[in-house]
């Protein structure tokens, strides 16, 4: 049994992985200290049964206290994608190193499904665009913020402006200060996401498989055509794959 950990701004997703399959995926906030519920998560596999425990992270905090715990608690050093465990593709941007974790584990996984040119989609804390080829490397992308970071970025920028949960509008011309927020951010991001997928394709000069995942993903997808597919764990296939790929076959189950 495997687990895979994915340490993001905003969340900590564990994925338990049993005969390569991923049996069970939970979310959890991303505070310090960590929430009890990582804990219990945690606590429902017995620590013997466990063969590795593989993090991708993009947040250096929840990082060191993710691994701390479970260095005391599993007794097991968890392995880190691109430091214990590289990517086993090409990474054809100008610094790979300084790629983030997630969004590559989320082009092997995106691949290994299509086989063929991709565009991932993540809509999180920040949106991720990024683009594969069809011999699976990683092209670059493009990081715009997320849906909730441009309505929180809205409210500390302005002196009157609220902060407020975003949902599809009713109308596009908002009748009130809220509504207006609502129409503004859902539609702008929507557009913009639809508009980025739409130049991508373009400068590549074919028409990839564009799949999404992350927290707005779903709310991506409903407006979006362009988007074949939601998957909302890519990012623990990710990490799972690449562990698989860059260790023996025996050593995996």
């Amino acid at each position: 049994m495997q687990l895979a950990i994915d340490i993001g701004n905003t969340n900590i997703h564990i994925g338990i992985f049993k005969e390569g399959v991923l049996r069970s995926a939970h979310t959890i906030r991303n505070e310090y200290p960590l929430p009890a519920n990582f804990t219990t998560v945690l606590h429902t596999v017995s620590p013997s049964t466990i063969q590795a425990v593989i993090l991708a992270s993009v947040n250096p905090q929840g990082e060191v206290s993710v691994i701390e715990y479970i260095q005391k608690h599993l007794l097991i050093k968890p392995l880190q994608i691109g430091k214990d465990i590289p990517i086993p593709a090409p990474i054809l941007t100008e610094y790979p190193e300084k790629v983030g974790a997630d969004r590559l584990v989320n082009a092997l996984a995106a691949f290994e499904r299509t086989k063929d040119w991709t565009i991932v989609v993540d809509a999180g804390t920040a949106i991720t665009i990024d683009g594969i080829n069809n011999k699976g490397a990683f092209l670059g992308g493009i990081i715009t913020p997320g849906i909730d970071t441009c309505s929180k970025a809205l409210h500390h920028a302005t002196a009157l402006l609220p902060q407020i949960s975003i949902s599809k509008p009713k109308h596009v011309l908002g009748k009130n200060t809220e509504e207006a927020i609502k129409s503004g951010i859902y539609w702008g991001v929507i557009g913009m996401v639809h508009h980025l997928i739409s130049m991508i394709c373009d400068e590549l000069k074919c028409k990839p498989t564009v799949i999404a995942t992350g927290g707005n993903a779903q709310m991506l997808a409903g407006e979006i055509p362009l988007i074949a597919e939601v998957i909302p764990y890519l990012t623990l296939e990710g990490i799972h794959i690449a562990y698989k790929k860059t260790l023996p076959s025996r050593m995996l189950y």
